[in-house]
C-alpha cells in the first residue's frame, strides 16, 4: 500500500513535468512569436511566475481531490491508472504539437480508471457536466468575447477614435473596486481577516489576499490612465514599443494564471491518493512517514502545494517549442499588441475560474483569445483550418483519455491484486 502510494506521488510529479513543458506555450507562445522576448527568456520568465502562481492558492485542487469521485471509492491503483493515461495523452498531443488540455486529460483519466475499478456509478457524473463540460464552452467563449472587446478598444485608441477610454477603464475598475466592497465574497473575508486578528494569530494567506487584490485594483486603474494617456495622439512606432512593454506584463500575467489553475491539478490528484491511503490504511504510519504528510479533511498539505509548484515550474523551464508554434504562428501572424489583448483577456477568465475552483483548460482559453484578437480584425485573419484541428483535439481528449485509463486500470488489476 505505501509503496503504491510513493509510486502515485511519484507520477503525479512527472505528469506535472509534462503538464509544465506541454502547457509551457499557454503563457509565452504569443510573446516569443512576436519577437519581445527570445524563447528561453520567455521561458524562465513563465516557470518563476509559474510557481508563484500555484502557491496562490488551492481551491481548483479541492475540486479535483473530492469533487468527481469520492476517496473511499479511489485506491491508490486509480489514482495511478489516471496519471498514466493523462500522461500519455499529454505526450501523444505534445509530440504532434497540438495544444490539447492537460486539465481535461486529467479529469478524463480519472473517470476512465474510476469506471474501470468500481463502475459508472462511482464517478460524480453531474460534477463533470458541472466543472468541465460547462466551462468548456463558457470559458474559451469567454475569453474569445473579452480579447474580441479588448482588441477593439486598444484599436480604436490608438487611431485616436476613443480618446478618453483610458479614463473609461479606469472608471470601470474602480465602480469594480465598489460593487466587489459590497459583496458577499469580499464580505466574507473581510470578517475572516478580522476573526483572526481578534484572535492575535498570523494573519497569513487571508491578509495577504486581501491586501494584494486591493494593490492589483490600484494598480489596473493608475495603469489604465497612463497607457491611454500615451497612447492616445501617439506616432505609430511609440505605439509599438508602448505594446511591446506591455505583452511583458500580460505575458507575465499569463504565466501566473497557468499556475494558480493548472498546478493545482497536481496537488488533487496526489491529496485523492492521500485522503484514499488514510481512509484504507490500518494500523500507525510507517516510521519515515510524518502525521502531517496525510490532510485531515480537504485540506491540501503544504508539501504538496511545494511539490507540485517545484514540477510545473521544472517542466515549464524545459519549453515546449512544438505547441509554441501552433500557437503563435499557425492560428494567425500576431503582433505585440495582440498578443497584450489575448494574455490580458486570458488571464483575467482563469483567475477568475481559479477563484472559483473550477479546473478550466489554459490551453483552450489562450487559444479562443487569440482567435478573437484575429477575429476583430476580420474573420479571414484567423485560419479556421487550424483552428478546427485544435477544437477536435479539445473535443476528442476527455473521451481517449478516459480510455487509455481505463486500459491502464485493467492492466494494474492484473498486477496488484
Amino acid at each position: 500500500m505505501v509503496s503504491l502510494l510513493i509510486a502515485v506521488v511519484v507520477m503525479a510529479i512527472v505528469f506535472d513535468y509534462i503538464n509544465g513543458f506541454h502547457d509551457a506555450a499557454n503563457a509565452i507562445a504569443t510573446v516569443v512569436s512576436t519577437g519581445v522576448l527570445p524563447i528561453r527568456t520567455a521561458v524562465l520568465l513563465a516557470a518563476v511566475l509559474n510557481f508563484a502562481g500555484a502557491m496562490a492558492g488551492t481551491a481548483v485542487a479541492k475540486t479535483i481531490a473530492s469533487g468527481f469521485a469520492d476517496p473511499s471509492q479511489v485506491t491508490q491503483a486509480v489514482v495511478l491508472a489516471t496519471l498514466l493515461g493523462a500522461s500519455a495523452w499529454n505526450l501523444i498531443t505534445w509530440w504532434f504539437g497540438i495544444p490539447s488540455s492537460s486539465s481535461h486529460a486529467l479529469i478524463g483519466g480519472l473517470a476512465g480508471a474510476v469506471v474501470g475499478h468500481a463502475g459508472i456509478s462511482a464517478f460524480k457524473w453531474p460534477a463533470l457536466v458541472q466543472k468541465v463540460l460547462v466551462p468548456l464552452v463558457a470559458s474559451p467563449t469567454t475569453g474569445f468575447v473579452v480579447a474580441f472587446f479588448v482588441m477593439v478598444g486598444l484599436v480604436w485608441l490608438a487611431r485616436g477614435r476613443l480618446p478618453l477610454l483610458g479614463r473609461l477603464f479606469a472608471g470601470v475598475v474602480w465602480l469594480g473596486l465598489v460593487v466587489l466592497a459590497g459583496s458577499q465574497w469580499w464580505d466574507g473575508r473581510a470578517h475572516a481577516l478580522e476573526g483572526v486578528l481578534k484572535k492575535g494569530e498570523p494573519t497569513g494567506l487571508v491578509e495577504a489576499e486581501y491586501a494584494v487584490l486591493l494593490v492589483l485594483l490600484v494598480v489596473a486603474a493608475v495603469a489604465a490612465l497612463v497607457v491611454g494617456r500615451q497612447l492616445y495622439g501617439a506616432a505609430p512606432q511609440v505605439i509599438q514599443k508602448l505594446s511591446r512593454r506591455l505583452q511583458l506584463v500580460s505575458a507575465g500575467l499569463m504565466a501566473f494564471s497557468h499556475g494558480s489553475n493548472d498546478a493545482q491539478k497536481s496537488m488533487g490528484i496526489i491529496t485523492l491518493a492521500l485522503l484514499s491511503f488514510g481512509a484504507t490504511h490500518q494500523g500507525p504510519l510507517p516510521s519515515w512517514m510524518p502525521e502531517w504528510a496525510i490532510p485531515s479533511g480537504d485540506a491540501v498539505p503544504l508539501w504538496v502545494v511545494l511539490v507540485c509548484a517545484a514540477a510545473i515550474a521544472a517542466g515549464t523551464a524545459a519549453g515546449g517549442t512544438r505547441i509554441i508554434k501552433t500557437m503563435g504562428t499557425k492560428i494567425i501572424r500576431i503582433t505585440p499588441l495582440q498578443g497584450f489583448a489575448a494574455e490580458t483577456a486570458g488571464a483575467l477568465t482563469i483567475l477568475g475560474a481559479s477563484r472559483l475552483g473550477i479546473p478550466v483548460s489554459t490551453t483552450h482559453v489562450i487559444n479562443a483569445c487569440i482567435m478573437g484578437v484575429g477575429a476583430s480584425k476580420r474573420l479571414s485573419a484567423v485560419r479556421w483550418g487550424v483552428a478546427t484541428n485544435i477544437l477536435v483535439a479539445w473535443v476528442v481528449t476527455l473521451p481517449f483519455s478516459a480510455a487509455l485509463s481505463w486500459v491502464s486500470m485493467k492492466l494494474l488489476a492484473l498486477v496488484v491484486e
